[in-house]
């Protein structure tokens, strides 16, 4: 009996996991279905161009210019404590121990993650057709228009 519900229980986490998931790509989805039809001058407008965030490429054979956004972690270091020492440096006035601890930590530093790509194609025209986007953090990260 206990490992019946132990197995109902890790299939309706991976069920509500995977919902979850579902959820977050209709959410991505219609976001950035928000953006077709519209002219590509403003996705410049409205989304971040600063600090190499867009990369722009255009294709001659298709007439095609795909706008490129990234997000990424940034890296950083934590400090992690290794070790406690402790020992007695004297006595208090009523008699009780004092005691001293020396704390020792170590940086721990951790690299950059990619979080999305998110790419919107427009045709010749500057009209938005279609887009694509990969990363496991797209759900936060692909915006809509700002009416």
């Amino acid at each position: 009996m206990k490992v019946m519900r132990i197995v109902m229980y890790a299939a309706m986490l991976l069920f509500c996991a995977g919902h979850a998931t579902a959820q977050g790509s209709r959410r991505a989805n219609a976001r950035a279905d928000a953006w077709l039809g519209r002219d590509a001058g403003e996705l410049l407008l409205q989304l971040r161009v600063d600090g190499d965030r867009v990369q722009i490429t255009e294709n001659d054979e298709s007439g095609e210019t795909a706008y490129t956004w990234s997000t990424w972690n940034p890296a950083w270091t934590e400090e992690v404590v290794t070790a406690v020492d402790t020992r007695p440096i004297g006595a208090t006035a009523g008699g009780g121990l004092l005691l001293g601890q020396t704390v020792y930590t170590e940086d721990v530093h951790h690299a950059a993650t990619h979080r999305c790509d998110v790419t919107f194609f427009a045709d010749s025209d500057g009209v938005i057709r279609r887009w694509e986007y990969t990363g496991n953090r797209c759900t936060w990260d692909i915006q809509k228009p700002k009416d």
